[in-house]
């Protein structure tokens, strides 16, 4: 059984909580189950740019980056490897993997298989893209996007639900991001207010950093970064909630 991996390393650019000053051991996995029209990693994501690797051969990956002292390991666009990522972290733990297992989401997962992980992953780091299933239909191209991520982040709340952490590094929980498209407030919006409504502890990770690549010039309405108004409107409507903790990047 083979998995495709496009890069794996140490990474600094997540939360500070996941990447800290070792760094997060980062495997970035090939393909993936949305065709977000304005993806920064589409050569990865949609073109499958990367090598084969054996069940065996991603556990020794996991070891290696535990050795390299990595915080833990952050397996990024895993929902159509599940079943493999599941027996190779069952493998490096028999051979001594101990730090914390971050499963790097775009929330639309199967459920069924999610379930299968409880117990393996520590931290959960998902998306949540739309609040609306007509945008995850026009910039995701899938269907019921809205009811498939929601009931997906409540099972990785409910298989983590208290956010731990040590020294200031994540051990435990769940942190939900959200990238701000240009032209859509209105869903950045909503989608805050859901959000805020899974659980009193979430933690929000904020993106503001969009880019208009990948077919982003096919949509008129975000081909563009998000302005400073943009930014401002959706800052003011964030301070009528309590999150636990925001983060911003």
């Amino acid at each position: 059984m083979k998995i495709k991996i496009a890069w794996f390393g140490k990474h600094f650019g997540e939360e500070p909580v996941i990447s800290g000053n070792e760094g997060s051991g980062t495997i970035f996995f090939s393909g993936c189950n949305l065709h977000c029209q304005f993806c920064q990693n589409w050569q990865i994501s949609q073109d499958w740019l990367g090598n084969d690797y054996t069940i065996d051969e991603l556990a020794n990956i996991m070891i290696d980056l535990q050795n390299q002292k990595c915080l833990n390991i952050n397996l990024i666009t895993p929902s159509i490897w599940i079943e493999q990522i599941k027996e190779a972290i069952l493998s490096a733990k028999k051979l001594g993997l101990t730090i914390p297992i971050v499963y790097n989401t775009n929330a639309y997962d199967n459920i069924e298989k999610l379930k299968e992980l409880d117990g393996l992953i520590d931290i959960y780091l998902p998306d949540f893209k739309y609040a609306f299933d007509n945008l995850g239909e026009k910039y995701s191209k899938v269907k019921n996007y809205v009811s498939v991520a929601t009931e997906c982040i409540k099972e990785m709340i409910n298989q983590q639900p208290n956010n731990v952490f040590d020294n200031e590094v994540m051990k435990k929980g769940v942190i939900v991001r959200h990238l701000i498209l240009p032209n859509n407030i209105e869903n950045t919006k909503e989608c805050i207010k859901m959000i805020d409504s899974f659980s009193n502890d979430i933690i929000l990770s904020l993106m503001t950093q969009f880019n208009p690549l990948y077919k982003s010039s096919d949509f008129p309405e975000i081909n563009r970064p998000v302005n400073i108004e943009e930014y401002n409107e959706v800052m003011e409507y964030l301070s009528d909630f309590d999150f636990s903790e925001v983060f911003y990047q």
